[in-house]
């Protein structure tokens, strides 16, 4: 069917939903049925269209008196200004689906039909109209009918107006039953409204604040900017979404809470008992998780509550420290609600460090009910909305709310008045019935039928209930702490494998706040072992907690007292898998849960504090904290090698052969190594040593040739030689000669 957007951006083929028991029997009919066409569908609980049995002119809604008198229960032929209705036998229990289809099956081009309310029809076979329609659910007996089992999510509606004007005798006077899903029945009465063509649909929100923010709006808007403004009645719930189901009689006394079916989602709330929009468990926790406290990332208002709603938190203070009160509103979902707090008082300054009195109430909104009228022009009446109560005998409340702020002021006809009726302006509401009745009324069955107020717009109506206020008289630890490490420092400089190194750290909380559980830890590299991690000094009231050494990383958390500092002495041993070279150390302070650190604090409130690296700088890459210190001072350093050779390596020596020897010495560290030490002992059978290099000199009261304050370059290689003779007399039987010389390292004089 080819519709009007703007009057029908939710067009259906009149669905209804109808919930029934096995036994019982659906009934269907309309005056669109005719002959054994089948211009009626029903689907199953599982949604599959059921194949239906037509007498002739079975299920036709003839006139207006056999619209009145109803439908004949199954297998009876009076009353006789009854109708026959097309019957079907329930096997399966859940909701069904109808759908109601015109004689020109959505693709007629017929014009409107001008009929009254109360005045028999002709349907015309190239009509898009259904003037009357019916379902209704016979008991398993056959004996009588049970009333309240038939439901909509959305009807669109037509009425005959002509161009030139609207007139008294015409407009919209349906009368529903609104059932909330939080257990609440409504009365409502359209009270003659006219949208020509028109949408009414009702659900708990009205109309969204923005496409990406589905708060409620509390306004009527312009009707062509609607797309993702509204939850599409057509679909099923979606989180706090809800469309309220529309009965036109009392929800049945024996409709289940829920029931699947042929519905969007394939399963529906239907009668619920009645949920109080109250607060339990109201509690403040900070975003990292600490009960009572808050950083500069502010916390969480916690509570439990049984029912989806509106809700207003208010954050005020209760003597001591004054701040500007905070509020916050939005949508709780049934169960457990954090809602995010940023820490801030109602003037955008976080509250001040320290324990700091506060009230926080809450309040909640349930039975919200919203009627977004699409296209309405005229409202000259205003809808009539009434709760009921408990047991639906009488009205409970009757106020409406309205803000009409965003709709232009039109001549034609009459503007609302007054425009703003809201909660937050009236908070009493508006009476919609009675003799003080003032509703949501706009335009004038006077004016023309276009450019009047409602004229493509999107017009809402809405009202609630408010659930008692609950109230935490609490104290908000507001903690600020400049953690930091203040040094780390060694005496030790070049170290060999094995050796100890003592390192010092000193960590501080330069506050304001104390601090309980401030993880510090101290990391060497891969290859080192950490031996020992003692506090030496720790300030009054500071600690140690859970202090635990794994391989080279040691971990403990640290009580500090504003101003304290503590000293650990920290010792750590190289292993034979150390890298040699500059060892790099590092000391970390970390602010606990809900803490800030003014240059330490990561700004993703769904982060806690683990990593100090990732908290250093406050998320800004780059931006360094005091809170984390390193030091390289200390080098690991290999031994010296050295090799001692015969220049030209000759397999044998003659007595009288002269000879030069060489001593290479390698350094593969960074650094230079010095001052190197080399002594070389001349055996006998070696004599006039000559040309001794790089500073040698020999003594011959005990043969030896010693090289001192000698400096290898890192990474580099030092060679030494001398000359000697090998003796011409040499002893008879010498086979061999030993010149061995000795390298004396300066990290390893042994």
């Amino acid at each position: 069917m080819t519709v009007n957007a703007s009057a029908y951006p939710f067009p259906t083929n009149g669905t209804h939903y109808v919930y029934a028991k096995v036994g019982e029997t659906i009934a269907l009919a309309s005056s669109a049925q005719s002959g054994t066409n089948t211009q009626i569908k029903l689907y199953n609980p599982s949604g599959t269209e059921l194949s239906l049995t037509i007498g002739n002119n079975a299920g036709n809604i003839a006139n207006r008196t056999a619209e009145l008198e109803g439908p004949r229960l199954p297998g009876q032929t009076s009353p006789a200004n009854a109708y026959t209705a097309i019957y079907h036998t329930v096997v399966q229990e859940g909701i069904y689906k109808v759908e109601f289809l015109p004689h020109g099956n959505g693709t007629g081009s017929g014009g409107r039909d001008n009929i009254s309310g109360n005045g028999n029809w002709t349907q015309a076979t190239n009509s898009v109209y259904i003037p009357a329609w019916d379902v209704s659910v016979a008991n398993v007996a056959k004996t009588g009918w049970i009333k309240g089992r038939v439901y909509m999510n959305v009807l669109n509606m037509d009425i005959y107006t002509i161009t030139s004007g609207f007139s008294n005798i015409g407009g919209f006077y349906g009368k529903f039953k609104i059932l909330t899903k939080d257990g609440y029945v409504y009365n409502v009465d359209n009270n003659g409204n006219n949208g020509i063509s028109f949408t009414f649909f009702v659900n708990n929100k009205g109309f969204f604040k923005s496409t990406t923010d589905n708060t409620p709006l509390y306004k009527s808007m312009d009707l062509s900017n609607l797309s993702g403004r509204v939850h599409d009645p057509r679909t099923a719930d979606a989180g706090s979404e809800v469309t309220h189901k529309i009965f036109y009689t009392l929800p049945a006394n024996d409709l289940p809470s829920s029931a699947n079916g042929a519905v969007p989602g394939n399963t529906t709330w239907l009668k619920n008992n009645r949920i109080v929009p109250k607060v339990e468990q109201l509690k403040v926790i900070g975003v990292d998780g600490t009960n009572g406290q808050v950083s500069n990332k502010g916390g969480k208002i916690s509570f439990e509550t049984g029912n989806t709603g509106q809700y207003k938190i208010v954050i005020e203070s209760n003597g001591g420290v004054n701040f500007p009160a905070r509020t916050l509103t939005g949508i709780a979902l049934a169960g457990i609600n954090n809602i995010l707090w940023d820490g801030k008082d109602g003037a955008g300054n976080p509250l001040p460090q320290g324990n700091v009195p506060a009230k926080i109430s809450v309040q909640l909104q349930g039975a919200e009910v919203h009627f977004p009228y699409l296209d309405m022009e005229i409202n000259p009446n205003g809808i009539i909305l009434e709760l009921l109560n408990d047991n639906l005998s009488s009205v409970e409340s009757n106020i409406v709310y309205w803000d009409d702020t965003d709709i232009p002021n039109t001549s034609s006809g009459t503007n609302s008045s007054p425009k703003n009726a809201s909660h937050f302006v009236l908070p009493n509401g508006t009476p919609s019935s009675g003799t003080n009745a003032n509703g949501h009324k706009w335009g004038a069955n006077t004016t023309a039928t276009s450019g009047t107020f409602g004229d493509v717009k999107a017009m809402d109506t809405w009202t609630f209930i408010l659930g008692p206020v609950e109230t935490l008289q609490t104290q908000i630890s507001v903690k600020v702490a400049d953690l930091k490490i203040e040094s780390v420092s060694t005496s030790n400089g070049v170290v060999k494998v094995g050796d100890e190194i003592v390192y010092t750290v000193i960590v501080k909380n330069d506050g304001p706040s104390d601090v309980e559980g401030a993880p510090f830890s101290f990391n060497a590299p891969t290859g080192y072992e950490i031996t020992s991690a003692t506090p030496k000094t720790v300030c009054a009231g500071g600690g140690e907690i859970s202090p635990s050494i794994t391989s080279n990383k040691f971990n403990s958390a640290l009580n500090m007292p504003n101003g304290c500092s503590i000293t650990y002495e920290i010792k750590v041993k190289p292993t034979s898998t150390a890298p040699f070279g500059p060892i790099t150390v590092d000391a970390t302070i970390m602010r606990p849960n809900d803490v800030t650190d003014p240059d330490a604090t990561n700004p993703d409130i769904n982060t806690p504090p683990t990593d100090p690296y990732f908290e250093c700088g406050n998320g800004v890459a780059g931006a360094g904290c005091n809170n984390i210190k390193n030091n390289t001072t200390v080098t690991l350093i290999d031994l010296l090698t050295a090799t001692k050779s015969i220049v030209g390596n000759p397999a044998t020596l003659k007595p009288g052969q002269a000879i030069t020897y060489q001593i290479k010495i390698k350094n593969s560290n960074t650094v230079a190594k010095t001052p190197v030490q080399v002594s070389d002992v001349i055996p006998a059978g070696l004599s006039q040593i000559s040309a001794i290099t790089n500073g040698g000199t020999y003594n011959p009261t005990n043969r030896t040739i010693t090289w001192s304050n000698l400096t290898v370059a890192g990474n580099s290689e030092l060679t030494l030689s001398f000359n000697v003779i090998v003796d011409a007399n040499l002893t008879a039987g010498t086979t061999a000669i030993k010149n061995t010389a000795i390298v004396t390292d300066p990290i390893d004089p042994t």
